[in-house]
């Protein structure tokens, strides 16, 4: 009996010592998760500081980045050409024109890459933007062009970009790299200052860098933009300085223009729209306005004025353009594009009678086609029927198929 009371105290005090152990044991395991978890928070801290003095460090930390661009194959095949100097010059390089007949031609230099650029510095957005693609004049020969840079910030924009005289928001889409006749594209270096005066209403007025022949001063532009739902309605000018040296005396004469366009949606898949314009004494501006003609005191003839030696004078040219184009959705993979385009020039100036060689009259229709496979990706084939006029009444035609091969990302 004592034998088994002596067992039992000592079983019971073993029990009583696993026990405390396991507690001992148990409270062990817990301070070591404890300790885990604050060392994994004290990491986490350590690497969250680290990147944020990686990021303050980069330039583009803040700044968000869009990259994009097209890639693009452009080809022509002439199917009637003239030998002279063909009145569609579009993105193609220049071949020999002589003897007339067929001729093809393809270039890449179209291609394009740009990237938009936004921050907010005190409270205050800023934008930016650089744009360049490979295309180098009429030659199309490779070379590494900007066409957009510049930075936005409090309705200031200041760099290079679309002139307000440009009238992209009216255009019917081509194949073509030079867009129709009697649209314009041209960019310019320019100070521009935005009112935007509600949703629908938009006014910019800039100071324009125009490097086409002389002038003391920048050209002044101003565009009124109107947009609510299927319409939008432009009105455009500028006022610009022309100048040459003519019997040693420089002679300053006023160059302006004026534009109104026009884009109305008629359904969901069926839009129309127009522009025209009237410029006195400018080749810039408008696209396929340029001429070249006789040389006189080193100045050629252009599609904005001549040298008149005789009197002393310089001659503007004057024309208006027309351009009406509709556009059709036919449909998820399907589109297509109809435009008719005229320059009309004055006939009755002293330019038109001091070059009479020049044009006098340029017509264009036109009709394309677009294929979207995949997003993204479009092809597309166009055909031109041309005509021009001389102010001495000679007549020209040109025929052409235009093509293109395009990803966009």
């Amino acid at each position: 009996m004592k034998f088994q009371l002596k067992v039992l105290a000592c079983g019971i005090s073993i029990l009583g010592s696993t026990a405390v152990f396991a507690e001992s044991v148990e409270q062990r395991i817990s301070t070591l998760e404890q300790q885990l978890n604050e060392l994994k928070t004290q990491q986490q801290n350590e690497v969250q500081q680290t990147t944020s003095v990686s990021s303050g460090s980069s330039l583009f930390s803040d700044t968000d980045i869009k990259v994009y661009g097209i890639v693009r194959m452009d080809g022509s095949l002439d199917l009637k050409d003239t030998a002279g100097s063909p009145f569609v010059s579009n993105q193609l390089p220049s071949v020999n024109q002589t003897p007339a007949g067929h001729r093809s031609a393809f270039t890449l230099t179209a291609t394009r890459l740009g990237m938009d650029l936004s921050k907010n510095v005190n409270d205050t957005s800023v934008k930016g933007k650089i744009e360049m693609d490979f295309w180098d004049g009429l030659e199309g020969n490779g070379k590494l062009r900007i066409r957009h840079a510049y930075v936005d910030f409090n309705n200031w924009l200041i760099g290079q970009t679309v002139s307000g005289m440009s009238n992209l928001e009216t255009l019917t889409e081509s194949v073509d790299y030079t867009l129709f006749m009697g649209y314009s594209w041209t960019r310019n270096p320019q100070v521009r200052y935005n009112f935007d005066f509600s949703p629908q209403h938009n006014l910019k007025l800039a100071a324009e860098y125009v490097d086409s022949r002389s002038s003391e001063i920048p050209a002044l532009t101003a565009k009124y933009t109107f947009k609510q739902d299927s319409l939008t309605a432009l009105a455009q000018g500028f006022v610009h300085e022309k100048r040459a040296t003519v019997n040693g005396d420089d002679i300053d004469k006023l160059s302006w223009g004026a534009g109104l366009g026009l884009k109305y949606q008629m359904t969901p898949v069926s839009t129309l729209q127009g522009h025209a314009y009237h410029v006195e004494g400018d080749q810039k501006f408008v696209s396929y306005a340029q001429q070249s003609g006789d040389q006189v005191n080193g100045f050629a003839a252009g599609g904005d004025f001549s040298v008149n030696n005789a009197q002393n004078d310089l001659d503007l040219n004057k024309f208006n353009t027309y351009v009406l184009g509709y556009s059709h959705k036919l449909s998820e993979q399907w589109r297509m594009n109809v435009v008719g385009s005229l320059f009309d020039y004055d006939d009755s100036t002293a330019y038109a009678r001091n070059n009479p060689t020049l044009n006098k009259k340029l017509t264009d229709l036109a009709a394309n086609v677009f294929y979207t496979p995949l997003k993204n990706i479009d092809i597309g084939m166009e055909y031109h029927h041309g005509k021009r006029e001389s102010f001495d009444g000679s007549e020209f035609d040109v025929s052409r198929l235009n093509f293109v091969t395009m990803y966009k990302f």
